[in-house]
């Protein structure tokens, strides 16, 4: 594969490279870096965009390329990601970035369930989870026994890792095809990604307005 990414070659594809890569690499889209856009800044010749001017898969992954993750850098992490972002743009963010810099995708491949939690939830605990003595801005949240996710220093709560199909058994929750594509359920669980985005301007940021309680009401039908 060549770097020129022209309009000639494009015709070459059967359809996006977003849509292309989805096929089997379907959370990753909605929950990575984002793509399908025009970046502000100029990136360096390392990353190239596509026939319209657009960041894409392919702009970080050499996509018939041999070395692991086929990335288009042999840098790693934080080191990966200031090639095009610089460290004020980390400094704007409650965790200055550490969520991010560890991994453009929300990679759960490394982590292990354990009480029934989805792989993504462990990885946002993985930064988030209250160990106490804690100085950093992030919000904290604590894990109950029970499955019961406690915001810290608030008095919101919410399960999670439970497998939503069988809680609409019990009545007052609305299906799951009703539901919309970004409320995400992982291996059909509720998660930290039902209701939080992973990679957004605010990170963390609802997946849905929860004004007027619009967020809850995605799933309860009161």
């Amino acid at each position: 594969m060549t770097d020129q990414v022209t309009p000639e070659r494009a015709r070459m594809l059967i359809s996006s490279q977003e849509k292309l890569c989805a096929k089997c690499h379907p959370k990753a889209i909605q929950l990575s870096h984002p793509s399908g856009l025009m970046p502000k800044r100029m990136l360096p010749p390392t990353f190239p965009l596509d026939w319209k001017g657009e960041l894409t898969c392919s702009s970080c992954h050499l996509v018939h390329g041999t070395q692991i993750g086929l990335m288009r850098s042999l840098r790693r992490g934080g080191d990966f990601c200031r090639e095009c972002h610089d460290d004020a743009f980390f400094d704007k963010m409650p965790d200055r970035g550490a969520s991010m810099v560890s991994s453009g995708h929300l990679d759960a491949r490394s982590n292990q369930p354990v009480i029934d939690l989805d792989a993504y939830s462990l990885q946002c605990m993985g930064c988030h989870e209250d160990k106490g003595g804690s100085t950093t801005q992030l919000l904290r949240v604590g894990l109950e026994s029970s499955g019961i996710m406690r915001h810290m220093g608030t008095s919101l709560s919410h399960p999670i890792g439970r497998v939503y199909s069988k809680s609409i058994t019990f009545g007052g929750y609305r299906p799951e095809h009703r539901l919309p594509s970004v409320v995400l359920l992982p291996d059909g669980k509720v998660s930290c990604v039902s209701c939080h985005e992973g990679y957004s301007k605010k990170h963390g940021g609802l997946t849905v307005d929860n004004k007027g309680s619009a967020l809850c009401l995605t799933c309860h039908d009161m």
